[in-house]
């Protein structure tokens, strides 16, 4: 089913009348997560710390003309269900309300019954849409601008930066080093409306503790020993955009607090300076730590991880994503290939298995130095396993056969069984630079068992020499 009305679904009320409030809210709360708002501004604030999956909002605010806010919410999320439940049983209203964008007009008091086929509705069609945005996001993308991917958890990942990319939510984003933080961070920044302003990223863990306030909110002329002229910080330049803030664990205890009351108003002063600036930033945060176990060492503020983490997306390491490996592997190789002027163009069907099998602790930044140091140090089209590094390497060859120095066959993905004998022998075929003899030794079979199989994979060998056509 599309629709399943469980606690998942996080429903906001818009209401200044409390008993009103009070009533609707005990319609819903035995079937969803029900938050209410008295005023458009507490509206606002709600949606701005909270991803809401519908609205229920009244016409007759005292801060705000219901209308407006409408289309205010919408100029920001044009997805999220909004029904209207007032007491004005205007035409006009109502068309106007529609005309907005509204997906519903009820009139109180709200029959209950009215109410819930009302919402079901709403949330049945919106659960569609996104199932179909899915869908054909899957159908032909394997890249959310950098980055790379098809698998289910690459996916998961598209999917939630497609849909909280417009909202005002920070967002916090968990990962291993090298997995592509800031590569998420800015994916959510190019898929918003705020793509056009700047996207200012700041890594706590690269700046000395005591300049890192300066960094994230500038300095006046004189306000420290070096300060010799006034300065910007991450905080003002991102006016209007994203402020990624990247190992946001390193940050000192005391410049926590300030951030929090820096999100909290959007309001910062310079360090030296009385004077308030008023921004407009979406905050992405992220940490290569446990924030559980952050907070717990008492590393990080709970309560500020909390305000960050309205939106929270795990970035998987690469040993987790499968054939990504494969897929990102050929796109930096042709790219650093044409960076370095050089002919490489794929991948040998035994060095590909070589690099699924691996690890990969430092992720996708250890691949791609990887890939950078193949390129640099060799030539030719095609990457063969000689020119791996040694770490990827990752089974020692049998005691019985060291007396020759040959890097040992590595740990093959789950395939059939004659598809992995046939690379364990075209690998050692490679080490030994075509000898059929010496690869037999190595693998402990019969030389002219080699050659059969050979010859049954349409691989040409000398039976002189010994050498296939194949390895050289």
């Amino acid at each position: 089913m599309l629709y399943e009305p469980k606690q998942q679904y996080t429903l906001l009320i818009i209401e200044d009348n409390r008993t009103t409030a009070l009533i609707l809210q005990s319609y819903l709360a035995p079937e969803y997560r029900v938050l209410t708002a008295a005023s458009a501004i507490e509206g606002l604030s709600t949606l701005h710390d909270e991803r809401c999956d519908l609205i229920l909002l009244d016409l007759s605010l005292p801060d705000k003309d219901g209308i407006e806010l409408l289309k205010e919410i919408r100029g920001v999320d044009t997805e999220v269900p909004i029904i209207i439940v007032t007491s004005e049983r205007s035409k006009v209203r109502v068309a106007e309300a529609l005309s907005a964008a509204a997906n519903d007009y009820l009139e109180k008091p709200v029959d209950r019954t009215r109410l819930r086929v009302s919402i079901q509705a709403a949330l049945r069609e919106y659960s569609l849409r996104q199932r179909l945005d899915e869908l054909n996001a899957s159908v032909d993308d394997d890249a959310l601008w950098n980055i790379i991917g098809r698998s289910p958890k690459i996916r998961e990942v598209f999917h939630t930066i497609r849909r909280a990319a417009n909202s005002r939510a920070s967002i916090f984003i968990t990962g291993e080093s090298g997995t592509g933080k800031e590569l998420c961070a800015e994916a959510i920044h190019l898929e918003s409306q705020r793509r056009t302003q700047p996207f200012v990223a700041l890594n706590c863990a690269a700046i000395p503790r005591e300049l890192l306030e300066s960094e994230l909110f500038g300095h006046i002329k004189g306000s420290f020993t070096g300060a010799d002229r006034t300065r910007l910080g991450a905080a003002a330049k991102a006016n209007g955009g994203t402020l990624f803030l990247d190992e946001i664990g390193e940050l000192h205890f005391e410049l926590q607090s300030k951030l929090l009351r820096f999100i909290q108003t959007q309001q910062f002063s310079p360090v030296g300076s009385n004077e308030v600036h008023k921004v407009d930033i979406r905050f992405i945060c992220a940490t290569n730590r446990d924030p559980q176990q952050a907070i717990n060492e008492g590393i990080l503020r709970e309560d500020l991880f909390y305000r960050l983490n309205v939106i929270s997306i795990y970035m998987p390491p690469l040993r987790e994503r499968g054939s990504d490996i494969s897929l990102i592997a050929n796109r930096l190789l042709k790219k650093i290939a044409t960076e370095e002027h050089k002919n490489f163009k794929s991948f040998s069907q035994t060095s590909e298995a070589i690099m699924r099998g691996y690890a990969w602790p430092g992720n996708i930044r250890e691949l791609n130095n990887v890939i950078r140091k193949i390129v640099v140090l060799n030539d030719g089209e095609v990457v063969t396993p000689p020119m791996l590094p040694r770490e990827l390497l990752v089974h020692e060859a049998p005691a019985s056969t060291q007396s020759k120095s040959v890097t040992s066959y590595p740990l093959l993905p789950l395939q059939p069984l004659w598809l992995s004998e046939k690379q364990i022998i075209e690998f050692t075929l490679e080490q030994c630079q075509g000898n059929i003899k010496e690869a037999a030794t190595i693998l402990e079979v019969n030389a002219s068992t080699l050659y059969r199989k050979l010859k049954k994979w349409h691989i040409n060998v000398d039976p002189v020499r010994g050498e296939s056509d194949d390895v050289q």
